[in-house]
């Protein structure tokens, strides 16, 4: 029954939004790919073990299969304004701490017990190859060409025109031309009694994704599709674990993924290797992560494959993404 009502949830905020916004053929992907919350990726209940690292939202929303639990993130910088940030300070700037300081919290139950998590996710390291700032200045030499025209004569619908096609060049979870290195965390406490006051700490964890993004000459194509390769480097220990694992566990896991990204669609394959450092023993995961964005602010989500547990090891995850942006940057 919970199920039905999940799914029946699904189907009406969907079409709801479909009718309210504009149509789904002028839908751009401006960001489909909306990171989710480190806690579930600690936890294994994410979609994705390997997350591609991207521009994140002012405010996001996750829903785990709806029913099993949630999560909220928050990128502090991106929840005002920033009328005076300009594109080349954008581009340009290779730490970009401040822009991509995101936290969250995050709760999910399991047949015996329920878990609530915080994390957080930071770029340290951004870099636009200098092919693909080239399209990106020549851009905003244009709209600065329409700008000067007598005031009473401006094209404002060319204007808009131009400042889209902007937005798409320079968006970093579409752009091509970039590699991006993020660091992230998260720590997961748990209650057999689903009550706060017998929360303690379960499981712990930090990693890096390292994304690279290649330019292609066929790049220059608004419609040309995005590759991406991703790599993963991530220690997490346990407390309080089964004995089967052992009390005091530690795990070390690499991995890679390949990101394949065209007008409403990303999809991603993905391998990680898991070392049980304690017992010596290794495990691994195998899954396909497809997305879908039903408007720029909601993306529906689906993950198959093979998960890192020898028993009940079959991923099928199924969950909605909200986003919200305040981004605004200007042109000189």
């Amino acid at each position: 029954m919970k199920k039905f009502f999940s799914m029946l949830f699904i189907v009406f905020t969907t079409t709801s939004f479909c009718q309210s916004g504009s149509k789904i053929d002028d839908l751009k992907l401006t960001d489909l790919a909306t990171p989710t919350s480190p806690g579930f990726i600690l936890a294994d209940k994410a979609p994705a073990s390997i997350n591609k690292p991207t521009n994140p939202k002012a405010l996001a929303i996750n829903l785990l299969n709806l029913w099993e639990g949630g999560g909220i993130e928050v990128t502090p910088y991106w929840l005002t304004p920033k009328p005076r940030l300009t594109f080349d300070n954008y581009l340009d700037k290779k730490m970009p701490i401040l822009q991509t300081l995101n936290f969250s919290v995050s709760s999910f139950k399991t047949d015996t017990s329920s878990n609530v998590s915080a994390g957080f996710k930071v770029h340290l390291f951004r870099l636009f190859s200098k092919k693909a700032k080239v399209p990106i200045r020549d851009k905003v030499a244009e709209i600065i060409d329409l700008l000067a025209n007598d005031p009473d004569q401006l094209d404002t619908v060319a204007i808009k025109k131009k400042n889209s096609e902007l937005r798409e060049l320079f968006d970093v979870n579409k752009a091509k031309g970039i590699f991006i290195a993020e660091i992230a965390g998260a720590i997961i406490g748990t209650s057999s009694s689903n009550t706060y006051k017998n929360l303690s700490s379960s499981k712990s964890g930090v990693w890096a994704n390292i994304r690279w993004s290649p330019y292609f000459k066929s790049n220059t194509d608004d419609n040309a599709p995005s590759f991406s390769l991703i790599g993963l480097a991530r220690y997490s220990w346990a407390s309080n674990a089964s004995a089967k694992i052992g009390s005091d566990s530690s795990f070390f896991d690499y991995g890679l993924s390949l990101n394949f990204q065209k007008s409403r669609f990303d999809l991603s394959l993905e391998y990680v290797n898991r070392r049980d450092i304690s017992i010596k023993k290794n495990y691994d995961r195998f899954a396909f992560i497809a997305n879908y964005m039903v408007n720029e602010n909601i993306y529906i989500v689906s993950s198959f494959g093979k998960n890192f547990d020898n028993v009940e090891d079959i991923i099928a995850l199924f969950g909605v993404k909200f986003a919200i942006s305040r981004e605004k940057l200007v042109y000189k």
